[in-house]
């Protein structure tokens, strides 16, 4: 086998991690919203953030999404692209360092010896990149689980609103944008509580809060969803 099929060979190795590379960044999609999901939930589950997911949407608020509205997912593929770029960066080194190698080989090695540098050449500079791609999605998933867990909330005001029977689209629509998470807001107009009321239970514990929260979704909308759509379209509720 001559110097030209052994850079053949090389090159066709190269292209191969190329083209899983450019795989994984042409993976373009959307996602129709289901009831319950949050921003933050919809950028977990596409490994990429909320920051990402409201650039792409042209969203100003990433509270304001509604059930079966559709979302772009993953227009900005950062770390997948992130990913393919570091593989391209480790092939081409690999490819270099392929090219020297047939340089410098003595004219007396024989055509055998020369395949099998070529090959294992070949084979490094695969196994590289697909360990480059691995740690670099390891990385992104674990940044966007923790962007995802300080979004939602944890603090104690949180649980003790969900123990009591809050829901957690309800906590990210209504009680967010209301009063912040604090039951001791009060408004210029002097509205009080989670869910910003002048009624007695906007006064009581976190739990007596909810409890009034759920009591007036449901008179007053006829569900916690209804309640949720009406705060959405209206700013108010």
């Amino acid at each position: 086998m001559n110097k030209i099929k052994e850079t053949a060979l090389t090159v066709a190795g190269l292209t191969a991690v190329f083209g899983v590379g450019q795989t994984a960044i042409n993976a373009a999609t959307t996602y129709t919203v289901q009831g319950g999901d949050t921003l933050s939930d919809i950028a977990v589950k596409f490994n990429t953030t909320v920051d990402n997911l409201m650039t792409a949407n042209h969203l100003k608020d990433s509270g304001l999404i509604i059930a079966d509205q559709k979302l772009v997912v993953s227009e900005d593929n950062t770390q997948v692209a992130s990913s393919a770029a570091s593989a391209t960066d480790i092939a081409s080194q690999a490819a270099s360092e392929a090219t020297a190698s047939l340089a410098a080989s003595s004219a007396a090695a024989s055509e055998s010896a020369a395949s099998s540098a070529a090959a294992s050449s070949a084979a490094a500079a695969s196994s590289a990149a697909a360990a480059s791609s691995a740690a670099a999605a390891k990385t992104a998933a674990a940044t966007t689980v923790a962007t995802a867990a300080t979004a939602t909330g944890s603090g104690s005001v949180y649980d003790q609103f969900i123990a009591a029977g809050g829901t957690a689209a309800l906590w990210q629509y209504i009680v967010l944008p209301e009063s912040g998470g604090n039951p001791n807001a009060v408004s210029p107009n002097g509205y009080h509580g989670l869910g910003q009321t002048k009624n007695a239970w906007g006064y009581g514990s976190v739990a007596e809060q909810t409890a009034g929260m759920l009591g007036y979704a449901t008179s007053r909308y006829g569900s916690i969803d209804a309640a949720i759509s009406f705060r959405l379209s209206h700013g108010w509720w």
